[in-house]
């Protein structure tokens, strides 16, 4: 599992008209867009997750990478 401070910035997203910065996760077995925003809420809401990736479910790619907005 993903330190949530362990985070650095490794580029920037759009998101509503914005540029925010970015870090990377890659998906692991069993996560959620739910549940990557519980273990990193302090980071990103669930709304800048779909956004950044294009998302409109609840199911990941295991073994994706998932741009993580910074912008909270």
């Amino acid at each position: 599992m993903a330190k949530t401070n362990s985070f650095k910035p490794a580029g920037q997203v759009l998101i509503n008209q914005r540029e925010v910065p970015f870090a990377t996760y890659r998906v692991q077995e069993g996560d959620t867009v739910y549940g990557l925003w519980l273990r990193f809420r302090d980071k990103t809401t669930v709304g800048a997750l779909n956004a950044a990736n294009g998302l409109q479910g609840n199911e990941l790619v295991t073994g994706k990478t998932l741009k993580i907005p910074l912008v909270v």
